[in-house]
Parts: C-alpha cells; structure tokens; sequence
C-alpha cells in the first residue's frame, strides 16, 4: 500500500522521481500571486513551469524569468528540487532561501545556484519585497556524478564550458557575490522575456542568456572559490541517497533498483553504501524500516499496525510482525504496550 498522496508530495526527493516535491507544480502560488496582480511575472517556460510556452525555441531551458514584488508575499516556494540546474540573481531587494535548518538572506548583486539534487526553498516563509531573475536548464543530470551537458546553442568553447562546469559542479557553496555586469547581465534577460512571443527574438535572448553565463563564470573566477571534485563522485551520490532514503521507506526497494535509482552498477553502489552504513544495503532498509515503524507505533496510538506496516513498506501485518520479533524479541503490539507515554 503506497503513502497516501499528501505524504508524497512532502517527501524529499529520490533522484528517479523528479514529481515527488512537484517540481513545476511548486510555482502555483506564484503564479496564483500573478494572478492576483500581488507580483509582477514574466517568463517564457516549459514542463509545467509556470510562463510562456517556449515551444521548440531554446531547448534545455526550463524556465527564464523574473518575477518582481514590491511589497510581502502571502507565498513562497516550500522545499523542492529542480529538474536543472538553478542560476539566478537578486536584482533588488532581499530574498531568504533555506537549505535544510539554515536560512540565508540574499541581497541584491547575489547570485544563487541550485543543482538539481539539492533541497531547498525560497521564502522564510513568504517572499519579501524581491525582484529575482532566473535561467533554469537542463544540463541532463539528476545526481551529482553525472556529466554535464551544455545546449549547443550557447556557442560556447570546450574549454569555457569545463571551467563553467567545474565551478558550478565542485563548489560546496549555493551563494556567490556578484556585481553591476551580473545584475546588468540578468536584466537583459528580463527585458527579453517580457515580450508576447520569441517570434524574431529566440536568437537575442539565446545571447542574453549566454552573455549571462559568461558573466556568472568571470565572476565566479574572481574569487578564491573552495573546489572539491569529491563533490561529483559517486559516492556523493550514494551519501544523498543514504540520507533522503528514510522518507521513501514505503517503495518497494531492490538492491537493482536501489542502485538504478543513483544511476550505478549493482557492485559499485553496495561498496559505497557498506563504506557509508557499515551495513548491506538490505539489513540497512530493514533496520530503518523497523526503527521508522516502531517509532510511530510507540508516539501515535491512533495508527493501527496493519496501517503502519504498509506505510515502512512491509508487505503485510503478518510479516511486519515476524520481523519485529525476530528483531527486537516482541511483538509490535508488545513494544506499544511497554512504550512509555509522555507525560501532557
């Protein structure tokens, strides 16, 4: 019995299932806000991503906008992932963006970039008064090991488009300090997306676009980045999988699909996994099953047994309950009984 559809669309992200955190859908309150007339929005998208249909006009781009509010949202944008990779600046005002338990206030001239595995959300809640140009593409990478691929439209070197890579990729830092030619540079991208079509205009914002990246690099380069090539290992992406797989309990996991889901052959994932857990991949899922599954029986009476087996991805009751008692030497209705009520 799979969770119900609210807990799915809470959950973090496993790199195979990009509707988990309702990527696109995550902007309804943005563009509901637009709606309202509450921020002014202009973007040309695609995939559900909220703006003008590009059509078959710049592929690999998501989304390029701006969005400008001058006064407090009602809204922001809860903890989600991209479907690529994130490059955007605050051009006035002030923006707060969490990563996990830290918030950081971004100012204007700071650039902000987000790779598509990493969790995060605008707004501390509610957006402040901001005005945030973006470019989200898609350079064909779900998990931190995989290889970049930039739109030939750019026009970019090898050589530029590897030091690009190699400062967006190995850098442990989603937060850059920009200047005047960043903040000019997104700003041509903005005038751009303000027209109706990209009739006549696909090959000047392409330019913008590239001129914006290009810009992003210098300013990058400029300072004494910390670069980490552990960063786009494997291993990393074993570690995020390790650390999101306790919300995805209820899916049926296989040593096959656990190493499919990071995009590594079946021996190369069981050696990062052990190195990581000091556990097999299966005796880890069960110990976190079983943990996960205690731990609500013993703080939420109202749940059943039979409810909360299904939910940890035990097949059935019966089988839930063979494992506890192997385990832990108890049935479930035991641990609940021996588990020790807080006090009101």
């Amino acid at each position: 019995m799979p969770l119900d559809a609210r807990r799915r669309a809470e959950r973090p992200a496993v790199f195979r299932r990009p509707g988990a955190l309702l990527y696109a859908g995550n902007c309804l309150d943005l563009l509901a806000a637009s709606d309202r007339g509450e921020v002014a929005l202009e973007a040309f998208a695609r995939r559900g991503y909220p703006g003008k249909d590009l059509g078959n006009a710049l592929p690999q781009v998501c989304s390029t906008g701006y969005w400008d509010s001058t006064r407090p949202q009602g809204w922001g944008l809860r903890e989600h992932c991209n479907e690529g990779v994130k490059i955007g600046v605050v051009a006035r005002g002030s923006l707060d963006v969490r990563f996990g338990a830290r918030t950081h206030t971004l100012t204007a001239g700071d650039i902000l970039v987000v790779r598509p595995w990493e969790l995060h959300a605008i707004g501390a809640p509610h957006v402040g008064p901001s005005r945030y140009v973006w470019l989200l593409l898609d350079v064909g990478v779900r998990r931190p090991h995989e290889t970049w691929t930039w739109p030939d439209w750019l026009g970019w070197t090898p050589g530029d488009l590897a030091e690009l890579t190699r400062l967006l990729s190995q850098s442990g830092s989603a937060i850059f300090r920009g200047n005047r030619a960043v903040i000019d540079a997104f700003e041509r991208i903005a005038a751009h997306v303000e027209a109706p079509t990209l009739e006549r205009r696909e090959t000047a914002l392409r330019l913008a676009l590239s001129g914006m990246l290009l810009e992003v690099r210098d300013a990058l380069g400029e300072v004494e980045l910390t670069l980490d090539r552990s960063l786009t290992s494997s291993y990393r992406t074993v570690s995020i999988f390790v650390e999101r797989l306790r919300a995805s309990l209820a899916e049926d996991w296989t040593l096959d699909s656990m190493a499919a889901e990071c995009a590594l052959s079946r021996t190369q994932f069981a050696k990062h996994f052990q190195k990581i857990t000091n556990m097999t991949p299966a005796r880890y899922l069960r110990e976190m099953r079983l943990e996960c599954a205690l731990d609500v029986l013993a703080t939420d009476r109202s749940r059943s047994i039979t409810d909360v087996a299904y939910e940890f991805g035990f097949g059935s009751s019966q089988y839930f309950a063979t494992q506890v008692l192997r385990s832990r030497g108890h049935s479930p209705s035991d641990l609940r009984r021996r588990a020790v009520t807080p006090a009101a």
